[in-house]
């Protein structure tokens, strides 16, 4: 059982997020980070009287990024009154009723949510991050602890097999997925061969989770 299995929920939250700046580092030093969440983890870290080392090194890396906390628990109440703010009616507007005959056709195309996966195994255990970002570019981590101690490989078939069941869960139908294995990606696009017996469970079951998703 690795360490992260007794973090606290914040902790652990602060893992999720420096996950994220590791993976999302040339988005995250581009634009202005919304962070939401029921608690605040930059806050957390910096205000610990006895700073710990993992918590120290945490907060430094995080010093190069600009990251506005927004409450959980506020951001559905918002959202409406948000948009009506930003899309005013204007004084002129007029009710019409009047519709053309002929028929009009159209497609609204929206930009894919995009999924980072991984996982790594070491002697103390196993462990899968998984980050979501929305077509609005909002950026949802989470992690987690295996209890399964396995080879890397497997581990990140894992990580990708969890943020695939969650983005069914989300209702999302289409989603990008990026990782940095090289062979997980090029097993998925078939490129490379599934030789390990370990793999070929992993691989099928992930192949047929990805035919649920645009």
């Amino acid at each position: 059982m690795g360490p992260e299995l007794n973090y606290s929920l914040i902790e652990k939250t602060c893992l999720a997020l420096i996950f994220s700046a590791k993976k999302l580092r040339h988005y995250m030093q581009a634009y202005t980070v919304h962070l939401i969440a029921h608690a605040n983890p930059i806050k957390y870290m910096l205000s610990k009287q006895v700073l710990s080392r993992r918590l120290a090194i945490w907060g430094l890396l995080l010093t190069e990024y600009e990251i506005i906390y927004i409450l959980q628990k506020t951001i559905k109440g918002q959202a409406l009154g948000d948009f009506l703010a930003d899309h005013p009616i204007p004084t002129t507007w007029e009710i019409s009723d009047d519709f053309p005959d002929e028929e009009i056709f159209y497609v609204d195309i929206f930009p894919s949510w995009m999924m980072f996966f991984d996982g790594s195994a070491r002697y103390d255990g196993t462990s899968a991050c998984v980050v979501f970002v929305s077509p609005q570019r909002q950026i949802l981590p989470y992690s987690f602890v295996l209890s399964e101690r396995c080879f890397n490989n497997v581990v990140e078939y894992q990580a990708l097999i969890i943020g695939l069941q969650m983005a069914i869960e989300m209702k999302i139908t289409s989603l990008e997925i990026c990782e940095d294995s090289k062979l997980v990606i090029n097993q998925l696009l078939a490129l490379y061969e599934v030789k390990s017996d370990d793999l070929v469970l992993y691989f099928h079951y992930a192949t047929q989770l990805m035919k649920k998703f645009e």
